[in-house]
């Protein structure tokens, strides 16, 4: 939005500050860097070898960011206003188990989706759980388009009676006859397909 109605140097003056607001909660021995576009990645070292306790320290440095990038910021230009902004963030913790650092950026990536779901501004970590909440999604939406390539959808059709007993219409309900779960209700897939475009197609069916 800052782009689109100040320009693009007004949208750097802005990461710049926030680089450098992130550059002050941290230490000297951590590294700081712009992943690109508005993503920045925070490597902190030395954290504690307890687990609980080095997400205690990692969630004190990430709360003390997000509170921080909160701050107004004067992006210098005669007409400009204070603006604000804020951040979702995700937090993975390396240990003996973490595999590659695309597999530790994968684990930090879902934490954000998590975090931008709980309402950004927030912080939410990585733990398998969540990994698996995903693939489950990302396994759903592959087989919602497969079912409706292979109409495995039916419809019910539930009478709206009047005071007097009298039939007035009927609603049509949408089940999914899945090959291997049965049927399955409404509420299990509607909402997916709502989120990934499938709700058209099945709405047009």
């Amino acid at each position: 939005d800052l782009n689109d109605t100040l320009g693009h140097d007004a949208g750097d003056a802005l990461l710049c500050q926030m680089a450098a607001r992130i550059s002050e909660c941290t230490r000297a021995q951590d590294t700081l860097a712009r992943q690109g576009g508005d993503e920045f990645v925070l490597l902190l070292v030395d954290l504690s070898q307890l687990p609980t306790e080095a997400a205690r320290q990692a969630q004190q440095v990430g709360q003390k960011i997000l509170t921080r990038l909160r701050d107004p910021y004067s992006l210098g230009t005669p007409t400009a206003l204070p603006c604000q902004s804020s951040a979702s963030m995700g937090v993975a913790l390396i240990d003996a188990q973490t595999g590659s650092r695309d597999e530790l950026f994968k684990q930090a990536d879902l934490a954000i989706y998590q975090a931008k779901a709980s309402g950004r501004n927030t912080l939410r970590f990585f733990n398998p759980a969540m990994q698996a909440q995903v693939l489950a999604r990302t396994t759903l939406e592959a087989d919602l388009q497969r079912a409706l390539a292979a109409q495995e959808f039916v419809l019910f059709y539930q009478p709206q009676v009047g005071v007097d007993g009298e039939t007035l219409g009927f609603e049509a309900l949408v089940r999914w006859q899945h090959p291997q779960q049965g049927l399955v209700p409404p509420n299990a897939f509607i909402p997916v397909a709502e989120a990934c475009g499938a709700i058209l197609p099945l709405g047009r069916w």
